[in-house]
């Protein structure tokens, strides 16, 4: 078993993370287990299953099973992990920026250290974006299970199987009515909607989480609009100016601004 240690940024609060990791039981591309997240990963060809813990400001990263770990695979690791919790990131910024600003204030002050997680794979996003758009999470979430365990390859440890994402090669050679049969349905975001089936949705979407865009800013997601709503006592989901206007008082950090209020239906007040 080799064992690679990450130092984490001066701002990062692992238990929120982690909070935020375990917000569906259906979730089959990472599992969190005793404090631990397990992970199959596949890095250009190296089907990896990681195991990923805190200690002392440090993600302990540790691969379990059978393969042979050299410096250049390490790197890799290193800048996957990193690319997911969202590292480079300087939240101090953000923090900064976010105190000044009445809906941000009180959700900096309970979710900080949270890191934006994020989809290091760019065909990962966009097909949990489109999935996601289904009727509830937990439906979209069932759909996700049934497309990368019919689809995905898996690394099996301790009579377990843990998944991987299906490539896009892989769902390029599915026919449309193999898919039925599971029940699956600025100049970035331009260039993402002129894919078939991505919408301004889902393309902030990837902005966010597997891009790094820091402004993005899914305007018509319905999640957003709702907690917008009980932030601010409002008798209807804000209209499309209003949201614009609110968007005015954070477009620096439109994504994580966005990320911070999705999670505020779930902090305790």
């Amino acid at each position: 078993m080799h064992e690679i240690r990450i130092e984490c940024p001066k701002i990062f609060d692992y238990e929120k993370c982690l909070d935020y990791l375990k917000r569906d039981e259906n979730e089959v591309l990472f599992e969190v287990e005793d404090h631990k997240i397990y992970r199959a990963i596949n890095l250009d060809g190296d089907r990896l299953l990681i195991c990923i813990y805190y200690h002392s400001h440090y993600l302990i990263v540790e691969v379990l099973n059978d393969v042979s770990v050299n410096p250049a695979l390490t790197e890799k690791i290193i800048a996957y992990i990193e690319e997911w919790f969202d590292f480079s990131a300087d939240l101090s910024s953000f923090y900064q920026y976010g105190r000044k600003n009445e809906i941000l204030k009180p959700l900096i002050r309970k979710l900080y250290g949270l890191r934006l997680i994020r989809l290091p794979n760019l065909f990962e996003a966009i097909s949990w974006g489109i999935i996601g758009q289904q009727i509830n999470l937990t439906f979209a979430y069932q759909l996700k299970k049934r497309l990368v365990q019919t689809y995905g390859e898996k690394i099996t440890y301790n009579h377990k199987a843990y998944y991987i994402h299906p490539t896009v090669e892989v769902i390029a050679n599915v026919s449309v009515q193999e898919l039925m049969d599971i029940k699956d349905t600025n100049e970035i975001e331009r260039s993402l909607i002129k894919i078939r089936g991505i919408g301004p949705w889902t393309a902030h979407y990837v902005m966010m989480r597997a891009l790094g865009v820091q402004d993005a800013f899914p305007i018509g997601d319905v999640g957003l609009q709702n907690a917008l709503k009980d932030i601010l006592n409002l008798d209807k989901k804000p209209s499309k100016e209003q949201m614009l206007s609110l968007n005015e008082g954070w477009h620096e950090w439109s994504s994580y601004a966005t990320f911070y209020i999705w999670r505020a239906p779930y902090i305790q007040n």
